[in-house]
């Protein structure tokens, strides 16, 4: 099994036409296809089923598709750091950061790196954990720094939990609710809410209106922009759950307020998520010490 074989195989498998897929790559479509062809051979299994019009993967083909995107991004790692390497830390870290977290913590510790090594250059891409992970295991990111949600993650990650995020409810403090001294089932179902759109944030507030007896808000918006959260805060009549450090920090939210609510606190863990073939690679190594002290001072109480 070549490298170039594997990029026949994800062109064919992404152009849909084996024509498409040939001129892609720069070759001839007799050439993709013998080569394809011989892949197929030594593995053993048909990779793509041949259509009237096109190609699509069988679920071997599907697999090693998978497989490949990783095994090629890889590879480009490779090229990019190895001729630096005597010069020490450098090379191109890919760094994906929670939304919850992209100024609080993160921002620190990029810019200790940025600031003490001339030679790495960094690629913060910020989003949600689902799609942070699909982008950790194709290879597209080195790391992943996020609150910890209760689901299975793919068996290769490594999940590494270092401090606990507490959650509250918030609102304007101009809103009704926030003159109360303790809000009831009926004030929250009530409500008119705003909510982060992912999957593991809809279950957690579900959850807790289940584990009160309540029934869940009819009055939700759902978005996965924190940006468009904190704008309907702001302008009144929501209220919401969010991290207390987004809460407390008032260069974002200098006039949202907490409200008291009965029941037990809501807390996950946040930590790392890397690949476990890749976690000892030296250009992580500043990375990984910068967040595990942070998150330690934390502990602490003295970040």
């Amino acid at each position: 099994m070549e490298i170039r074989q594997l990029r026949y195989l994800v062109a064919a498998i992404e152009k849909g036409t084996l024509s498409v897929a040939a001129d892609s790559v720069f070759i001839t479509q007799p050439a993709l296809t013998r080569s394809l062809k011989n892949l197929e051979h030594e593995l053993g299994v048909d990779l793509l089923e041949r259509l009237p019009r096109g190609v699509i993967p069988t679920p071997a083909g599907d697999l090693l598709y998978r497989h490949a995107h990783l095994i090629i991004n890889e590879v480009k790692k490779i090229k990019a750091d190895v001729p630096l390497a005597a010069e020490g830390v450098v090379g191109n870290l890919k760094i994906g950061v929670g939304a919850l977290f992209a100024q609080h913590i993160v921002d620190d510790v990029v810019w200790q790196l940025a600031t003490t090594h001339d030679s790495l250059s960094m690629g913060i891409t910020v989003g949600f954990f689902e799609g942070l992970i699909n982008k950790l295991v194709e290879g597209n990111l080195d790391v992943v720094f996020s609150s910890l949600p209760s689901v299975n993650v793919p068996e290769e990650l490594i999940v590494e939990p270092l401090s606990d995020l507490h959650v509250s409810f918030v609102t304007n403090k101009d809103h009704p609710l926030a003159e109360k001294d303790v809000c009831d089932s009926k004030d929250l179902e009530a409500a008119r809410w705003v909510i982060v759109d992912q999957p593991h944030a809809a279950a957690m507030f579900t959850q807790f209106f289940a584990s009160q007896g309540m029934v869940t808000p009819a009055s939700l918006v759902r978005t996965d922009s924190l940006e468009l959260i904190h704008s309907l805060l702001k302008r009144g009549g929501f209220v919401s759950v969010l991290p207390r450090h987004l809460i407390h920090d008032s260069s974002v939210n200098d006039n949202l307020v907490e409200l008291k609510v009965k029941g037990p606190p809501i807390s996950r863990k946040f930590g790392l998520i890397y690949r476990e073939d890749i976690a000892g690679r030296p250009l992580l190594a500043p990375f990984f010490e910068g967040i595990r002290r942070a998150c330690k001072e934390i502990e602490e109480g003295s970040y």
